[in-house]
Formats: structure tokens, sequence, C-alpha cells
């Protein structure tokens, strides 16, 4: 009989751990949020300012960094350590500066923004949305250098403080929501915002010191690790970002809707997300070293059987918790949200919307992992491109079947689209391997 250590990636304990404290917090924050706002406008408002920063930030940092940094770090460190300690302080600089630059231009233009993210809302909420939006402008600056070192600790298969990141993200939320909303109202929830992304950054920048990591600016940009990166980041930088860019528009087609969609849908998308971050993308970001390191070593066995073991774990355990999710869901949503501000008919539209989700928790999480493989391969093209014909899937059906059936639409759509990008992804795979098989 195998040994689970053979099935299961190691870290992957380490990392569903500091998951699952991650998204208790997470519920807490949506329980506080709740009780607070209900499915309210300024809630809404908080949900739509969230999601231009945090776009911009995946499109140009989060996406491409770990994508691209892992197999090319893992290289370096077996060929040149001093080499590499230059590459990873480069690549912060780089992350860092670009975000700064990007937080000034949301900033003055966070009028226009609110515009965009939020069409359905009236003049004096949208002006709310940009007044939220400058504030958590800031947060990207900190998230940046956060994921460049949290590639190096991945790279490093160190997944305690990795981990723990999110854990210290989401407490930051809560203490904004409980001891400064109620004198600053929501705006006091974006500070606190701001301050969980400084305690994600401080988890992993004290690991990396205690291990003996001292960043220092540099400025390599023409090397040749530099250069393969952005290459490698081009692509993913218009992939990563295609599930926020998705609930961007299901934000702005629920702002249509009556007030308090845009939160339903937001509520029911985090108790979603709970099982596909602690099955799917803690066995894929645990897999994917072990994927990249197979390639890397000509092995393809080796390549192959992580991935059909981390495939058939994903798959059982995502269905497993999707069913139950789908029986218990007016439970839960009752349980972690009702009462207080969160009426009952807050709790039925949002249990109704989770229950759809249901049917995305085993596609998506499959997702993730697929898409890993092909980053271990060093192609982040193919993913992409998948992902892409994916929202084309989900928005505009999304749209269309709103004006049938309501919010529930856009939970069914977004189903559809995951389903395709993992019938593609399986089907393409194999000839990526092949090709690499040929020398090509």
């Amino acid at each position: 009989m195998k040994k689970w250590t053979n099935i299961i990636p190691k870290g992957s304990v380490i990392l569903a751990i500091t998951s699952f404290a991650s998204y208790v917090l997470g519920l807490a924050r949506d329980h506080f949020f709740a009780q607070t706002f209900g499915a309210s406008r300024p809630l809404d408002a908080y949900n739509a300012a969230f999601l231009f920063p945090d776009l911009l930030f995946n499109i140009l940092i989060a996406g491409g960094i770990t994508a691209a940094f892992v197999p090319i770090l893992s290289e370096l460190l077996h060929s040149d350590k001093e080499k590499a300690k230059e590459y990873v302080n480069s690549i912060i600089t780089a992350a860092t500066g670009i975000m700064f630059i990007i937080a000034v231009i949301i900033i003055i233009f966070a009028n226009y923004i609110s515009v965009i993210v939020a069409p359905g809302f009236n003049e004096a909420d949208r002006l709310l949305v940009a007044k939220i939006v400058r504030i958590l402008a800031l947060s990207p600056i900190f998230f940046a250098a956060s994921n460049a070192i949290g590639a190096m600790l991945i790279t490093q298969r160190r997944f305690l403080f990795y981990g723990m990141s999110p854990v210290l993200y989401n407490f930051g939320i809560i203490l904004g929501t409980l001891f400064l909303a109620p004198f600053f109202g929501i705006t006091g929830v974006a500070v606190g915002t701001v301050f969980g992304a400084f305690l994600h950054l401080l988890a992993r920048f004290g690991d990396a010191w205690w291990h003996g990591f001292r960043f220092r600016t540099a400025y390599d940009f023409k090397s040749a690790p530099f250069r393969k990166t952005i290459r490698m980041m081009i692509p993913k930088m218009f992939g990563h970002p295609i599930e926020l860019a998705t609930f961007w528009g299901f934000t702005a087609i629920a702002s249509m809707l009556q007030p308090g969609s845009v939160t339903a849908i937001s509520f029911a998308r985090n108790f979603q997300s709970v099982p596909i971050s602690l099955i799917g993308i803690t066995i894929a970001t645990t897999s994917f070293p072990l994927l990249a390191n197979a390639i890397n070593d000509n092995a393809k066995d080796n390549f192959l059987k992580t991935l059909k073991n981390s495939f058939l774990l994903i798959l059982l355990a995502s269905l497993l918790s999707a069913s139950i999710i789908f029986l218990i869901r007016d439970e839960l949503i009752s349980i972690f949200l009702g009462g207080g501000a969160f009426e009952s008919s807050d709790i039925i539209r949002t249990s109704a919307a989770l229950g759809v989700f249901c049917l995305s928790i085993p596609t998506e999480s499959l997702v993730h992992l697929m898409a890993r493989a092909f980053y271990a391969t060093k192609n982040t093209t193919i993913p992409v491109v998948i992902s892409i014909l994916g929202i084309i899937i989900a928005i505009p059906g999304g749209y269309f079947m709103s004006f049938h059936y309501g919010l529930v639409a856009l939970p069914f759509a977004f189903f559809l689209g995951s389903a395709f990008e993992l019938l593609i992804l399986l089907i393409l795979l194999p000839l990526r391997l092949r090709k690499i098989n040929n020398g090509h």
C-alpha cells in the first residue's frame, strides 16, 4: 500500500491547515460584514471598489510571478546561488516599483474607475466607491513584494508562513470592521484591508529574513533570467486575472439588479472558494515545484505520476465537498451571515447563488492543477488562451441569462466557463508533453 506521503505532495497538509485558518477568518469577516452592513449599498460599494486595484495587481504582478518565478529560480538555485539572490531582489524591486506607480494612477482616476466597476450605481454611491478605491490602491504595493517573496518560499518548499499571510490579511480586515467601521463606516473596513495587506507581507518577509534572505534594491533587469521571466509573465498577465475580470463583469451585471445583489454574489463566491482553496489550490501549489523539477530532470514518468495522484485527489475531495456544501447551504448562510442587518430575503438569495456555485467547485479546482502542469513545462500561453475563451462564455452567458433567471444565472455561467477550460486543458496537455519529448 502506498504511503500517504507518496500521494499527497509535501507541504499540502501545512498549506491546507493555514488555508483553512484563513477561510475561518474569512467567514468571520463576512459574518461581521453581514451583521454590520447587511446586503447594502455601502458593502456593495466596498466589493465593487475592491475589484479594480486587485485586477491591475493580478494582471501586472500576481499572475505571472509564481508561474515564471518558480521554474526559473529552481534552475538558478541549482547552478548559481548568488545569481539567484540578485534575481529575487530584482523581481521584488520591479514589482513594488510598478505597483507604486499604478497606485498613484488609481488614486488620480478613482472617480472614473467607479463608473466602470459599478455602472448601475447612482452618483452618491459611485463617490463612495471612488473614496474606497483611493484607500485600497495602497494594498497592491504590499502584495507585490509579498507575492515575489512568496514565490521564493514556494520554490524552497517552505509553506508555513506563506500560508499564514492570508490569515493575517483577513485578521487586518476584521480589525478594521470591528474597531474602525463604528467611527468611519465602510471606509474603516478599507483601512483595515490595507493594514491586512501589510501583515500579509510581514509574515513572508519575516520567514525569508529568518532563513538568511536580505533584501536590497537591485536593477539587474537586463539579465537573461529576468528577461525570461518577463517573457513568461506576459501571456500569464492576461490569463491570471481572468477570474477577477469575470467577477468584475458579474459585479457590473449584479449592480443592475436589486440592491444587495453584488454583496450576495460576493458572499456566495466566498463560501464556494473555501474548498477550492483548501483542496484545488493547495494541492496544485504544492505539486507545482514537483512538476517543474520533473520537467527539468526530463523525468516524464515522475511528472505524470505526480499529476495523476494530484488530479484524483482533487477530483474526489472536491466532489465530496461540493455535495456537502450544496446540502447544507441554507444552514451555512443562516448561521454565518444571518441576523443583524442581514435579513431572511438576503439569506435566501445568497443561498440560491451558493447552490449553483457548487457545480464549479470540482471544475475550478482541477483547472488550477492543469494550469500549473502547463506552467511546469514553461508554457503559460495555452492556459491563458483557454481562460480567455472561458470568460467569453461566462460573462455574456451570465448577462443574457440574468434577464430570465436573475442572480443565479451568474454562478451557472461561471460553471460553464470553468468546465470548458478544464476539458480543453485535458485535451491539450498530452500534445504539449509530446512536443517536449520531440525536443521542440
